[in-house]
């Protein structure tokens, strides 16, 4: 009689443990998804349900007031749903027979939540990043100032960008990625880069500018890029040019002596060296060098202000090479054209 009821019994189990293998225990969940006693298929189906959806959402990230958006297809995004839940079944199927046996005949259940991990590719989530980068970076730009003869203008500056941490933020783009319910909004990080010289160096560099025109004998002085002042000049007649260029005060004097230059303009005055204030010198007032014996200075012949009369010098009048004189330091650059 013990052999029948201990057969009986047996049989019972057995029935019972068959009866389970065909699904999933109960307290069986994957990725948080409550998948006890389903089938393979039905548990799949599921989670394909609950997770697949959410796992193709696209990851957006956000980087310099900028967004971008990489789809799943493109990242690669594979969730392996199936390979889950057959894990899952392996846990279903712990302990002996009996104890699986008395599970399913009391209600018992197997407290396990399997991983459902996505799987990305690198390659493509490197590349996603690889084009934010890209596209945030913006080189710095120093400031400078450009001269030309009717006007001095500034080239402001420009801070620069670049993205921080690529590697640490294709990481991240990872993780959140392979998490098939996890947020897929992420912000980068950008740092600003300085330029070296600012709007307001570049000006303080070279606040005043000097510019010559010849066609309209006038010089004209910027401070800032603000025209401060001009004055109507006389420059080289045809035969002794004033030459046109950009240049640089070279040298300052007050009541300059004249070093006569070795031309037979110069006549019996040829190298020799009138003081200053001497009637005999043409400098009067103020010399200012830009171009080794070529420079602005005050002129007795106020009849030739307004023509081409000098021998490549700039004749200014008396109060005017004066005023011009407390305006430039050396080192004022000077454009002739």
């Amino acid at each position: 009689m013990l052999a029948v009821l201990l057969a009986a019994a047996g049989g019972s189990m057995a029935w019972a443990d068959h009866k389970a293998s065909g699904r999933l225990a109960a307290g069986i969940s994957v990725a948080g998804v409550d998948v006890g006693g389903l089938s393979e298929d039905a548990a799949v189906a599921k989670l394909e349900g609950q997770l697949g959806a959410a796992s193709r959402r696209p990851l957006r990230v956000k980087a310099a007031g900028r967004r971008f958006t990489l789809s799943a297809e493109k990242a690669g995004v594979r969730l392996a749903l199936r390979d889950a839940v057959r894990r899952a079944y392996r846990h279903s199927r712990d302990g002996s027979l009996p104890e699986r046996a008395w599970r399913e005949l009391t209600g018992g259940t197997v407290a396990h939540d399997e991983p459902a991990a996505a799987t990305v590719d690198r390659t493509a989530v490197d590349a996603f990043v690889a084009r934010i980068r890209r596209a945030v970076a913006r080189d710095a730009r120093d400031a400078s100032i450009t001269v030309a003869v009717g006007e001095v203008t500034a080239t402001p500056s420009r801070t620069g960008r670049a993205l921080v941490g690529a590697k640490r933020l294709a990481a991240r783009a990872e993780r959140t990625l392979t998490d098939p319910r996890g947020p897929r909004r992420l912000k980068a990080k950008v740092e600003a880069i300085a330029p070296k010289v600012s709007t307001q160096q570049a000006w303080d560099d070279q606040p005043v500018a000097v510019t010559v025109s010849l066609s309209e004998l006038v010089v004209r002085v910027f401070d800032r890029g603000e025209l401060t002042t001009s004055y109507n000049v006389a420059v080289g007649e045809p035969r002794y040019p004033t030459p046109p260029g950009r240049f640089t005060v070279q040298g300052m004097q007050v009541d300059p002596p004249w070093n006569v230059p070795q031309s037979d303009w110069a006549g019996e005055l040829a190298g020799t060296t009138i003081p200053g204030g001497d009637p005999a010198n043409p400098l009067v007032a103020r010399w200012i060098g830009f171009n080794g014996a070529v420079g602005f200075h005050g002129t007795a012949s106020l009849g030739s202000i307004g023509t081409a009369a000098s021998h490549g010098c700039v004749r200014m009048r008396p109060d005017d090479v004066i005023d011009l004189y407390e305006r430039v330091a050396i080192g004022t650059p000077v454009l002739v054209a």
